[in-house]
């Protein structure tokens, strides 16, 4: 038994008290947040918020949430200056999505993490600026003068200067300085088209192509492809692009201002948005011999007026159309008409789930179509496609009350869990959180080199809509296998392992815009020997704990976030004799989070939290309930002494804890370095902690995690490695 009284000697020292039982409740996680001295109260941003802070469920990325993503430019119009969208849907590892934003003067793009106006181009090999730059605007006329315009942009003056570059930054102006009217990412061909009012080009990643002297100068006012056919709306007719080859479509169209387009791939069908006229269907011709098929819905057949101003079909072939005063949505055997009321609609989008998204001058709609569930999709099976009606259904609306930054939205787009958005104040994104799986592992007191001695955690968070989210969490130490022998027959012996598993349940929502809590339930089981079957009592304990805490982000200045947690509400616990009870670790804990740098390519978050236990006997050395003991702990430290003055107290009740610093520098939203530093006085541990971070892709992300013992106290975790992971799926 000497080990396990061993361990339970030296491990309360590693948390918070050693008056206290059940380590496991106060053993902290992920070695990202133990990477900065073991704090993360006021983080919460990952799975491993459910052990620091369940208020971090209220907020995102864990919780679904709006941002404003890019502010509307210093006097730009309130108006539609961003005026189109694009975007690049990338899956697996190692790849980020991306989304392209048209302007009122030109376009940028969005890689996943960061909004650049410009394109960076590593000079591989003898390439020179001057290369690069004929590659990006496809063409030598006017290079010298567009290569003096980039050389500038990068800080150079002269050809010497521009020896020591290793990569050129290329602004998009240079090649799109209209109004971008609209824009198509190719998936096929993995290019970008880009509409504007004088023009149509064709981005490949490395440069453009303008079709200016192919198609002329034209008002592009919508974009789709058909396989190989790119197929393009102007103010003066249809087009298609197919081989290097335009041709126009749609001259027996009672108007050639086409306003929107959209390919239907499971008919076969164009669907065409025509100014005064309604909206006409196209099948297309086959082979020159054929014509093509053109059929026009009008008011009589339902729609709810001539103006058509966008076109999208959605996950079950159904079609919406957008009209000033509401929707027209065609099942396939008729129209139908959703009209809002005092609202103004602009713009209409579809996710992979199926999900409406409809932007309006009164904000945002989101519209699940009882047809687009699975018991939807059942019953259009059982009584025949297309008899369900399509407005039933789930709907909510999203405006300034509840997630918009500004109320009038001008275009919508999809993107996996993300929806973007172009409104008043600029770009905003609302994201769909994913799940979340946490992972941890730890060898504790590598001193002692016992290899049976580790620590496990795992959680995993599930958003719950606008309801916030909630999780699930494992908190388990090995305390490894102990031998016992018989005093009276030394020849017999026993063996039995020893540990502590935390079971948690969690649950964060927001309370307004800037503040969330959170509770965890907290079930555990403590087993220091049981089974030993030598004349020794089974010392094990089973209860339950909670904890009630506070996320406060946003607070007087931009990026500052506050936290607290009251944890381990609870009845004393017991392992042999009930008169022989023991609290557990009712402490609390704060913390500070902060955004002190936050640029395109890096980003810094200092994080400071404090942890005390608060566990308060009175005069009789009998253990006081957590509403007197949360408070009343604090003015009477243990340390306390006969004359003490309030100032005293104060110092002497602060020591008693422990405060964690930590900082984390990320580049470019791939590696993380982390550094953090834990002082606690009552322990006897100083000890620094560095930390390492990869984020592999938008799904995966490893840290490691170790520990340096500092100062002249006995350091029994010196050289401690943290392994951990985070998994969104």
């Amino acid at each position: 038994m000497l080990r396990i009284i061993f361990l339970l000697l030296l491990l309360p020292t590693l948390v918070f008290s050693g008056a206290s039982a059940v380590v496991t409740l106060e053993m902290p996680v992920g070695a990202r947040q133990l990477g900065m001295g073991e704090s993360g109260v006021a983080l919460g941003d990952d799975g491993n918020s459910l052990y620091y802070n369940p208020a971090g469920l209220a907020f995102g990325p864990l919780a679904n949430e709006w941002e404003l993503s890019l502010k509307l430019p210093q006097g730009a119009d309130s108006g539609q200056f961003y005026t189109a969208f694009a975007a690049r849907n990338r899956r697996g590892f190692l790849t980020r999505n991306e989304v392209w934003a048209g302007t009122a003067s030109g376009m940028l793009h969005f890689d996943g993490q960061l909004w650049r106006d410009f394109l960076t181009v590593p000079l591989e090999g003898n390439a020179k600026l001057r290369d690069v730059v004929r590659t990006f605007i496809g063409t030598e006329v006017s290079l010298d003068s567009i290569s003096g315009v980039v050389r500038n942009y990068n800080g150079v003056k002269t050809l010497k200067e521009e020896e020591p570059l290793v990569e050129v930054k290329i602004p998009f102006s240079i090649m799109v300085q209209d109004t971008v009217t609209a824009m198509l990412y190719e998936t096929r061909t993995e290019k970008l088209w880009v509409g504007t009012a004088k023009g149509l080009l064709r981005f490949d990643g490395r440069g453009f192509k303008n079709f200016a002297s192919e198609f002329g100068v034209r008002r592009i006012t919508a974009l789709a492809n058909q396989g190989a056919t790119l197929w393009i709306g102007t103010d003066n007719g249809l087009f298609a692009y197919r081989n290097g080859v335009f041709e126009q479509r749609g001259a027996v169209l009672p108007s050639q201002k086409i306003t929107s387009i959209a390919w239907h791939e499971m008919r076969k069908e164009l669907y065409v948005g025509v100014e005064d006229a309604g909206i006409a269907r196209l099948i297309p011709k086959q082979n020159d011999n054929e014509k093509d098929k053109w059929s026009v819905f009008t008011l009589q057949d339902g729609i709810v007026d001539l103006s058509p101003r966008a076109v999208a079909i959605d996950s079950s072939g159904h079609i919406w159309v957008v009209h000033k005063e509401g929707l027209s949505h065609f099942n396939l055997m008729r129209w139908e008409q959703i009209r809002f009321e005092n609202n103004e609609v602009h713009g209409i989008t579809v996710s992979e789930k199926g999900t409406i998204w409809i932007g309006t001058n009164k904000g945002v709609w989101n519209y699940l179509p009882e047809y687009a569930t699975p018991s939807g999709r059942k019953s259009e099976t059982e009584l025949g496609k297309n008899e369900t009606e399509g407005t039933q259904g789930k709907w909510s609306h999203y405006h300034t009350g509840n997630g918009l930054e500004n109320n009038t939205v001008w275009r919508v787009l999809s993107l996996g869990n993300d929806v973007w958005l172009s409104t008043g104040a600029g770009v905003e994104r609302y994201h769909a959180a994913q799940n979340q799986v946490a992972f941890f592992y730890e060898r504790l007191l590598p001193v002692l080199q016992l290899p049976d001695l580790y620590h496990l955690y795992t959680g995993v968070t599930f958003p719950l809509g606008d309801w916030g989210t909630w999780g699930v969490f494992l908190n388990f130490i090995s305390f490894g296998e102990t031998t016992v022998s018989d005093e009276i027959n030394p020849d017999q012996v026993s063996s039995f392992n020893s540990s502590e598993v935390v079971l948690g349940l969690s649950y964060g929502t927001r309370l307004n815009r800037n503040w969330g809590m959170g509770l965890n339930f907290k079930f555990f089981y403590s087993a220091l020997s049981s089974g030993a079957a030598l004349h020794e009592p089974d010392a094990t304990t089973m209860s339950y704990a909670i904890d009630v805490g506070i996320l406060g982000r946003d607070l007087w200045i931009k990026g500052l976030r506050f936290g607290a947690v009251l944890a381990n509400i609870g009845p004393n616990v017991y392992y042999v004799d009930k008169s022989s009870e023991q609290p557990i670790p009712l402490t609390w804990r704060f913390g500070f989070s902060y955004d002190l740098l936050k640029l395109p390519d890096h980003r810094i978050i200092l994080n400071a939290d404090y942890n005390r236990t608060v566990i308060y006997e009175n005069s009789k050395g009998e253990i006081q309930p957590f509403y007197i003991s949360a408070w009343k702990s604090w003015f009477n430290p243990e340390t306390a002494e006969d004359g003490d003055n309030a100032f005293d107290t104060f110092i002497k009740s602060f020591q008693e804890g422990i405060v964690n610093l930590g900082v984390e520098y990320v580049y470019a939203g791939t590696v993380a370095l982390r550094a953090g530093y834990l002082h606690d006085k009552t322990g006897k541990r100083q000890e620094l902690d560095i930390g390492l971070g990869v984020m592999l892709s938008d799904m995966l992300q490893l840290d490691i995690a170790s520990i340096q013992n500092v100062g002249n106290l006995e350091g029994v975790r010196d050289g401690q490695l943290r392994f951990a992971g985070l998994f969104r799926f």
